[in-house]
């Protein structure tokens, strides 16, 4: 079965990327040479980088002037080591707006406690804001079931009597309304067709 699994991960002509990938999956089975172990510590120092806020020009001019790297190559492991630990930047948002979350929350507290309103009230304003509750789309609501929509109906005049008639408490007989018989035409599916063929 471990055989299976390695030829499922890894297989001839693959990337680097492919095979430095397949060492975080199972180390074991896929030792890395040591230029892939260089590459690996190159995207780790990437990522390391990213979390201090550097931005992608400041690492590739650092690897060109300080390791001799080509700047295709300094991009390269921007996106290689971006694919293997994720975005940082879109977790640096993300976590940024739970920081900012908790700021909001703690001055609705202080104001709670100080019993200002018009100041809670904006603190509830700019959770629903940036805590992204206003952008949320329930995937249920159906904003057009609430739209005031004017429905015509036309029907025959004894049709329309007869139903004033049972709106206003009556017993209606609608087996003595004039009722006039449409034609239609019955239709096929093609599945119908191919069999009579």
């Amino acid at each position: 079965m471990g055989t299976k699994k390695r030829n499922m991960l890894i297989k001839r002509g693959d990337s680097t990327f492919d095979k430095i990938l397949a060492h975080y999956i199972n180390p074991e089975h896929f030792p890395l040479t040591e230029t892939n172990t260089d590459i690996l510590n190159r995207l780790n120092e990437v990522f390391a980088l990213r979390l201090n806020h550097f931005s992608s020009q400041q690492i590739v001019n650092k690897w060109v002037n300080e390791k001799g790297i080509s700047q295709a190559q300094a991009y390269i492991d921007i996106r290689n080591s971006e694919k293997l630990f994720g975005n940082v930047l879109k977790a640096d948002v993300e976590g940024s707006r739970v920081v900012w979350l908790e700021y909001t929350r703690d001055f609705l507290k202080r104001c709670k406690q100080k019993g200002d309103k018009n100041n809670e009230a904006k603190a509830l304003k700019m959770m629903a804001d940036y805590g992204g509750f206003a952008n949320e789309d329930n995937p249920e609501f159906n904003a057009e079931k609430f739209e005031n929509m004017e429905i015509h109906v036309n029907v025959d005049k004894q049709v329309q009597a007869k139903l004033l008639e049972m709106l206003s408490g009556g017993s209606v007989d609608l087996n003595n309304l004039n009722v006039t018989d449409i034609d239609f035409e019955e239709l096929k599916t093609d599945e119908y067709e191919d069999d009579d063929q």
